[in-house]
């Protein structure tokens, strides 16, 4: 990668100017030093640039408060989902049934281009995701619990109704049909991703979402619950 050819290179220059430092006059050795500062600011700028690329950030948790078998024979799983908040705060819980142990979680997601990303653009320097429903692997996604799909729960920190990020969810499935469209945006990718994973009662999952990329679930904890109350929950810590 060219970050660590820089790095390589910064070395070999390096050694360059503490031979010089002994052999040659002041000003070969402040040109070499300045050769070696340039270069060190550009592996700064690159290995910040790779950092944005890589980054991923919490997007919501989800808590598996209780599984039953119901007048079917189906497994029910009752969780509990919470996005994140701009300023990094979990939202207000909101039970959910869905029918099955393999649980989806469904998104409309909007990548943008490398560029973006890697320069840490204001508005599009990192995926953006909307949730749209729940739903288990015995239910059709049809029935599933639906999500608010109006206010974008993860747009960028400080943005408004009429800010660029929700001019981009309005188009949205226009950027779907027409990549010219969507590259005009700087749009790389707008597509529904629903990943899943198999819950067990008690369970702590976080779902997380690529500065470049999707969504990932991860195991986090467990859980051991006592109740589950219309308003609210409580959750004990397991020993």
């Amino acid at each position: 990668m060219r970050w660590m050819k820089l790095t390589v290179s910064l070395a070999i220059v390096a050694v360059a100017v503490l031979l010089f430092v002994q052999r040659f006059d002041p000003p070969d050795v402040r040109r070499l030093q300045s050769q070696v500062d340039e270069l060190e600011r550009e592996r700064a700028e690159l290995l910040a640039y790779a950092e944005r690329l890589t980054a991923s950030r919490r997007v919501a948790q989800v808590d598996v408060v209780r599984q039953r078998i119901d007048s079917l024979g189906r497994t029910v799983t009752t969780l509990l989902w919470q996005e994140i908040r701009s300023d990094g705060l979990l939202a207000p819980p909101r039970a959910i049934e869905a029918v099955g142990s393999l649980v989806y979680f469904e998104a409309l997601l909007i990548k943008f281009e490398y560029g973006f990303v890697g320069a840490g653009d204001a508005q599009r320097g990192t995926s953006l995701a909307l949730f749209r429903r729940v739903f288990g692997d015995a239910q059709s996604p049809d029935s599933a619990t639906q999500l608010d799909p109006l206010t974008p729960p993860l747009a960028i920190e400080h943005d408004t109704p009429a800010t660029f990020s929700n001019r981009l969810w309005r188009r949205f499935w226009e950027f779907v049909e027409d990549p010219k469209l969507a590259a005009e945006y700087g749009v790389r990718v707008a597509q529904v991703e629903a990943p899943a994973v198999l819950l067990e009662e008690g369970q702590v999952w976080e779902v997380r979402l690529d500065a470049i990329g999707g969504l990932n679930l991860q195991k986090i904890g467990m859980r051991v619950p006592y109740e589950v109350l219309d308003s609210g929950y409580g959750m004990a810590e397991r020993p």
